[in-house]
């Protein structure tokens, strides 16, 4: 039996497949194969649940952002008038979203569920790493059109202010949250994350290129399950080359769209 409540999937900071397609707008078609969610929305509709992706500001800040997902929230259930509630799967800084707009916007009637997937609820010391190096660069961005003001709400120390903040309503409001953390060694992370994923395994330990294993857990009482992958591995889509040596892509396909699966099936009204 699949839940009566539609998922809502979240994503992270800088959706890169609005990079590799700029022009692209429909954010709901039936081939979501270069979907940030690569094929995991088509999936759960194929095996019987409701699901719709969100849209939040790329990189903004988490104010932003979670005011960005409450609207994509009561767009997709017509104000609530389709559904009552929903279930988030959110990935990375998409689970920082939606914990914020359920506390802010006192939503814990509206949300049944959150169920993260590498959400750095402890902050990423790579973001740290980067806003001392580059966070001059910031205003300037800004001024460029290009706002990546999020960026600060991934440090280690804003991510200890947003849990102090929100810790007693959300052990109280209602809201199941669940979390999954992946992580691997580093030659089975892809390319472009090894830097930042020998800077976090130095302060933070295991991680999956840019999330530690330690954050993404967050309270041992909301772990789920680790998987074996990496940031990019979590939301579909495959390294190739010699990350992926040891693993055909239908099998690694397969894999990733069954932790998806698994999470709707475990979900109830």
């Amino acid at each position: 039996m699949t839940t009566s409540y539609p998922i809502i999937l979240a994503h992270g900071f800088c959706p890169f497949d609005r990079v590799i397609n700029p022009f692209f707008r429909k954010d709901n078609p039936a081939d979501d194969s270069f979907h940030y969610f690569r094929n995991i929305r088509s999936a759960l509709i194929s095996n019987g649940f409701e699901a719709h992706h969100s849209r939040v500001s790329w990189g903004a800040d988490l104010k932003r952002r979670s005011i960005d997902l409450k609207n994509e929230v009561t767009r997709i259930t017509d104000h609530f008038t389709k559904w009552p509630r929903v279930h988030i799967i959110a990935h990375s800084m998409g689970g920082l979203d939606a914990r914020w707009m359920v506390y802010r916007h006192r939503m814990e009637d509206r949300i049944a569920s959150l169920t993260t997937i590498g959400t750095p609820h402890l902050g990423t010391s790579y973001a740290d790493r980067g806003l001392k190096r580059f966070g001059g660069l910031i205003p300037v961005a800004r001024h460029l059109g290009l706002n990546l003001q999020g960026l600060k709400d991934l440090t280690r120390g804003a991510c200890t202010q947003l849990n102090r903040i929100t810790r007693d309503f959300e052990e109280n409001n209602g809201v199941l949250y669940q979390t999954i953390a992946g992580a691997q060694p580093v030659k089975l992370i892809f390319a472009p994350l090894r830097s930042s994923y020998r800077i976090i395994r130095q302060e933070e330990g295991e991680n999956d290129g840019l999330v530690s294993l330690t954050s993404a857990m967050w309270k041992e009482n909301y772990f789920l399950e680790r998987i074996d992958a990496d940031h990019f591995n979590q939301i579909g889509w495959w390294d190739g080359g010699a990350a992926m040596a040891a693993m055909d892509r239908e099998t690694f396909e397969e894999r990733i769209r069954a932790v998806y699966l698994n999470i709707a099936r475990g979900l109830t009204d």
